[in-house]
């Protein structure tokens, strides 16, 4: 027999080398993006909770004329409970939120608005803090710290 024949199939040592670094390699570039995408997907469950405040609000507004009392953070304001969705909580894993009546208030450029009604949201981590801001920077009326405060009133 030709000894091509009998050699065995197979990788060699340096091939089986070379495909482990490239993985590590690979994988090195990938898990940053995975763990930044984990963040903003994060931020976006934020901003669908703070979506739902401002609804409710609106809601418990239209029906009663009036809006709804502000409590301590990560309370619920019990006049809105019924307006919200069953279930639904103002303290999530890693943030809480936060409604808020500020009143009276001057906003500069505003001399009408007296109040705002807004609802805030206080992040535990920086790295959700930092993803909250990226995503919904623009309607951010003011932060402090990793408490950002937005807007969805003025009266």
């Amino acid at each position: 027999m030709n000894r091509r024949n009998q050699r065995r199939g197979g990788f060699s040592l340096i091939e089986l080398l070379m495909a482990v670094s490239l993985v590590g390699i690979l994988a090195g570039l990938a898990l940053p993006n995975l763990r930044n995408m984990t963040w903003r997907a994060r931020a976006t469950t934020v901003a669908g909770d703070i979506e739902v405040v401002r609804v409710s609000t609106y809601q418990f507004n239209a029906d009663r004329s009036a809006w709804p009392t502000e409590v301590g953070q990560g309370e619920i304001p019990s006049d809105l409970d019924t307006f919200l969705p069953e279930g639904f909580s103002f303290q999530r894993d890693g943030y809480e939120l936060d409604f808020e009546r500020l009143s009276p208030i001057v906003v500069p450029g505003d001399p009408n608005t007296t109040q705002l009604i807004a609802v805030a949201v206080v992040v535990e981590s920086e790295e959700l803090s930092n993803a909250v801001v990226e995503l919904l920077g623009g309607s951010i009326l003011y932060s402090v710290g990793r408490k950002h405060t937005f807007i969805i009133d003025r009266s």
